[in-house]
């Protein structure tokens, strides 16, 4: 079905890529209406889950180094239960990644193509992400590898000159209400950390595993950097009228003048966002047509891409579109039980099968279907 190979690091990028892709401009927004002058806390407290949901699709890897989560689900449920469960999870895959082609769409036509129909927008993205997916892992792997270093030195420019703006007693007081708001941003953040479930479809084809979980970790790592960095450069920018603006970020970069000839940056956090929207869709898109292709026992993923497409397309319009319910407490717990439960559920059953059965002929190491 798919025969590439990829490296840990390249999975990494791709993966911290994909994550931090939406949580770049809506997450300071999201987190500071609940957490105010400690939002810089919440990444920090957001890590350890993080951790927790890159070692349990690691270990389910190296228990079964040559399956995705779909194939070893089947496995470990049954047939027939391994199916419906395993549909149940690729419909969050395919409707989690549509509601963040929703999002690009409704970013570019309230901030730039203020007259372009945003069916044109979303189907333009989305044919761009099909190309990519079609041409096989080792592009959708490799591709943020190779414009990392631009989204870096773009991400930089809108930093650097925005240092000197900084106020340090935006911060002021310092933990008010104790722990209990920034563990309410913690959990807000749940919207982006359990989507590094998806790096289950990816570390099959990884040729080297040795390092593979400190990669995983580095991953979750970088992004919770990118994430505290980008909290306190807002916050400590705009203060507590951080939570009133959609995109706090892109206020940032519409305000910065340096000389009075590097000013008005908004065109680069458009090129930042478009990339990083690309890999994130990306991301998804392959997984849902992999894990779809693997579940109905199709020889080739290629023909499913264009279809999920297509739903993803319709599924961005008729997605929730009331922001507050798409981070309310149900939501984020929508993506927990796929993010965390799922896993959590199959590394049980598979330790437990491991302790009351012994493998024949390989099977239970080797897997039983091959990506």
């Amino acid at each position: 079905m798919e025969r590439g190979q990829v490296s840990a690091a390249q999975v990494a990028v791709l993966s911290f890529t994909a994550v931090t892709a939406t949580s770049l401009l809506t997450a300071p927004t999201v987190v500071s209406s609940v957490v105010k002058q400690d939002v810089w806390l919440s990444p920090l407290l957001a890590l350890p889950i993080g951790f927790l949901i890159v070692w349990l699709i690691v270990k389910l890897n190296q228990i079964y180094p040559d399956q995705t989560l779909v194939q070893y689900s089947m496995k470990l449920l049954g047939r027939p239960l391994g199916i419906a469960v395993n549909l149940i999870y690729l419909f969050f895959i395919i409707h989690t990644t549509a509601y963040v082609l929703r999002q690009f769409t409704d970013f570019m036509k309230l901030t730039f193509l203020f007259t372009t129909p945003a069916f044109v927008v979303a189907s333009s993205m989305i044919l761009v992400c099909a190309l990519i997916v079609r041409s096989g892992v080792e592009i959708v792997v490799r591709f943020p590898m190779l414009l990392l270093p631009v989204v870096l030195s773009l991400i930089l420019m809108v930093y650097m000159p925005s240092i000197k703006d900084i106020n340090l007693h935006n911060f002021e007081p310092v933990l008010s209400e104790g722990l209990v708001a920034p563990l309410k941003g913690a959990f807000r953040l749940m919207s982006w950390v359990p989507v590094f479930t998806f790096m289950n479809f990816y570390l099959p084809f990884v040729s080297n595993k040795r390092h593979v979980l400190w990669w995983a970790f580095g991953s979750v790592t970088i992004f919770t950097a990118i994430v505290f960095t980008t909290f306190v450069m807002v916050y400590a920018i705009i203060g507590a009228a951080t939570p009133i603006y959609v995109y706090p970020f892109m206020v940032l970069a519409r305000f910065i003048s340096l000389t009075e000839f590097f000013e008005h940056l908004e065109s680069l956090v458009m090129m930042v966002w478009v990339i990083v929207i690309i890999v994130r869709i990306s991301f998804g898109l392959y997984s849902a047509s992999l894990g779809l292709a693997q579940c109905l026992g199709f020889p080739s993923y290629r023909p499913l891409v264009l279809p999920i497409s297509m739903i993803m397309v319709l599924l961005s319009y008729w997605s929730v579109s009331n922001v507050e319910f798409v981070f309310s407490p149900e939501f984020i717990i929508y993506y927990l039980i796929f993010g965390i439960g799922l896993p959590a559920l199959l590394l049980t059953l598979s330790t437990i099968r491991q302790r009351f059965s012994k493998p024949h002929n390989g099977q239970d190491e080797q897997g039983e279907y091959n990506v």
